[in-house]
């Protein structure tokens, strides 16, 4: 399981270092591969048995209904495989890095299944719009 915030930083070519605690979940119970896909403003990067799960409930899907063919044109056609290389970087593409506005300072979030990416000013703005009612509201819904 993911949990936990941590403030990275990404290079100049792209490369972002995954935490040790997230590196520590995904030696345990998965591989050296992300999939990484654009959503709500950051990065969702899967580990690929996790994405591979989620591609099983997609495929079941009837391929002609209008949420199918929204979900995939906005969620699944920016997924992209990426690898942790020896020094436990990830390689972001320039068009995700574009979308999340991955320039310097990045805060990744763990989200149980996945890892959220951000940048640190989109990461403030989404934080500071949510309120410990909206959360207890949030918490009651999902009947917690």
């Amino acid at each position: 399981m993911f949990r936990g915030r941590f403030e990275h930083t990404i290079d100049g070519k792209g490369r972002l270092s995954i935490p040790s605690k997230f590196r520590e979940t995904l030696s345990e119970r998965y591989d050296a591969r992300l999939v990484l896909t654009a959503y709500d403003g950051c990065l969702m990067a899967y580990p690929f048995a996790e994405w591979q799960k989620l591609e099983e409930k997609v495929a079941a899907l009837p391929e002609f209904n209008k949420d199918t063919r929204f979900f995939l044109r906005h969620f699944y056609s920016s997924a992209t495989d990426c690898a942790i290389d020896k020094l436990g970087r990830l390689l972001v593409p320039p068009t995700l890095r574009s979308y999340a506005k991955l320039t310097a300072d990045v805060v990744l979030v763990g989200a149980i299944k996945s890892i959220e990416i951000w940048s640190r000013g989109e990461w403030e703005k989404a934080a500071s719009a949510v309120s410990s009612e909206d959360i207890v509201n949030s918490m009651q819904r999902l009947g917690l």
